[in-house]
C-alpha cells in the first residue's frame, strides 16, 4: 500500500485545544522575535476530544476515522476587530548534541506563533493555546528523535561517523492572511532520519478573530456536500495540468476527497485555500500544491459570515 501522511490527528487535537478552554498565556522565553502584522466575544464551541496528538507517520489513504468525528456545533463570528491582530513568533531552535562526543544529533528549528489583540485578550489567548499545547506535544517529538538519532549515532564504524550530519525536527509558521475577522497561519512541518528524502508536510490553522475560535469546515459551509465538489473539481482542474500533471499518481480520483481535511485550509482575501501535500494525489515530486478556490463559486455553499467584505 502506498504510503500517505497522516496529518488529520494534529489538526484534530488543535481543534478541539482551540474550542475547550482558554488557559493561561505562556511568558515569552526571552529569545529573539520578529514582527508580522495587529477577537471578540464569547466562545460558542466546546468540543472535548480526548485525541493524541501525533508527530508525522506513513498510513493508507482509507484512514478516514479522524475525518469522520461527530462534527461540532457551527461557530458565530464576533464583534468585528478596530485592528488586526499582531503576531510575532518565538524562535525554540536549537542543536541537541551528544554529552560525551559533541555531535549533532538533531536539529531542531520551531517559530512559535504569539498573537496580541489589545482589544480581545481572551480571543488572543484562545489562538495562542492552540500554539502552546503543540509546542508542549513537539518536546515529545524532539525526544524521541533525540534518542533514535542518538542509537543511530552510536551504531556508526569509524568512517561513518566523519558523514554523521545528525537528524531534523522542524515546524516553520507563517502568517498567510489577517484582518479585523480572520487569522490564518500555516505550518510546514519537516522530518529527516538519514532517509533519502526529508518528509515535508503542510498544515494550516484558521481563525476567526474576533472570537479566537479555531475554524471547522462545518463553520465556514453550509453546504459542505456542495462546497467539497466544487473544491475537488478545482484540485483536478490544478494538478491535471502543467507543471503538475505528470506527478500525477496513478489512483488520485480515488483520494480527491481525501484532501480536503479540517487542518489544510485556510481563507484569505481572495477565497478558500486548500493545501494538497505530497504523496495525496500527486507524488512528493510535485511538492506542495495549493489551489484556491474564489468566493464568487463558494457563494452558494458557503457561510456569509466568512465570505471576504470590501
Amino acid at each position: 500500500m502506498r504510503k500517505k501522511i497522516i496529518i488529520l490527528s494534529l489538526g484534530i487535537c488543535l481543534l478541539a485545544a482551540a474550542c475547550s478552554g482558554t488557559g493561561n498565556k505562556k511568558d515569552s522565553t526571552g529569545q529573539n522575535t520578529e514582527d508580522s502584522s495587529g477577537g471578540t466575544e464569547e466562545e460558542k464551541k466546546n468540543s472535548e476530544q480526548d485525541v493524541e496528538p501525533e508527530q508525522n507517520e506513513d498510513s493508507g489513504k482509507d484512514d478516514k476515522t479522524q475525518s469522520e468525528k461527530k462534527e461540532p456545533p457551527v461557530a458565530e463570528p464576533g464583534k468585528e476587530l478596530s485592528k488586526v491582530p499582531e503576531v510575532t513568533f518565538i524562535d525554540y531552535s536549537q542543536n541537541i548534541q551528544d554529552d560525551d562526543s559533541g555531535a549533532l544529533l538533531l536539529a531542531v528549528t520551531e517559530n512559535c506563533p504569539v498573537i496580541s489583540i489589545p482589544e480581545n485578550e481572551t480571543a488572543a489567548e484562545k489562538m495562542n493555546l492552540v500554539f502552546e499545547q503543540q509546542h508542549t506535544a513537539n518536546q515529545t517529538y524532539i525526544q524521541e528523535d533525540t534518542e533514535a538519532a542518538r542509537a543511530a549515532y552510536k551504531q556508526l564504524s569509524k568512517d561513518e561517523v566523519s558523514n554523521w550530519s545528525g537528524y531534523g525536527f522542524g515546524i516553520g509558521y507563517k502568517v498567510m492572511y489577517v484582518s479585523t475577522r480572520i487569522l490564518s497561519i500555516e505550518a510546514e512541518n519537516y522530518k529527516w532520519q538519514g532517509n533519502a528524502q526529508p518528509n515535508i508536510w503542510t498544515t494550516s490553522y484558521c481563525f476567526d478573530a474576533t472570537t479566537g475560535t479555531l475554524l471547522y469546515l462545518s463553520d465556514i459551509f453550509k453546504d459542505k456536500a456542495g462546497a467539497e465538489e466544487i473544491v475537488e473539481q478545482h484540485i483536478v482542474d490544478t494538478i491535471t495540468k502543467d507543471p503538475y500533471k505528470d506527478a500525477l499518481m496513478e489512483d488520485y480520483e480515488s483520494y480527491l476527497s481525501d484532501v480536503l481535511t479540517e487542518n489544510v485550509f485556510y481563507l484569505n482575501d481572495k477565497g478558500l485555500v486548500v493545501i494538497c501535500n505530497p504523496d495525496m494525489v500527486t507524488s512528493s515530486a510535485a511538492g506542495t500544491i495549493e489551489v484556491e478556490v474564489p468566493y464568487k463559486e463558494l457563494e452558494a455553499v458557503m457561510n456569509p459570515d466568512y465570505m471576504f467584505k470590501e
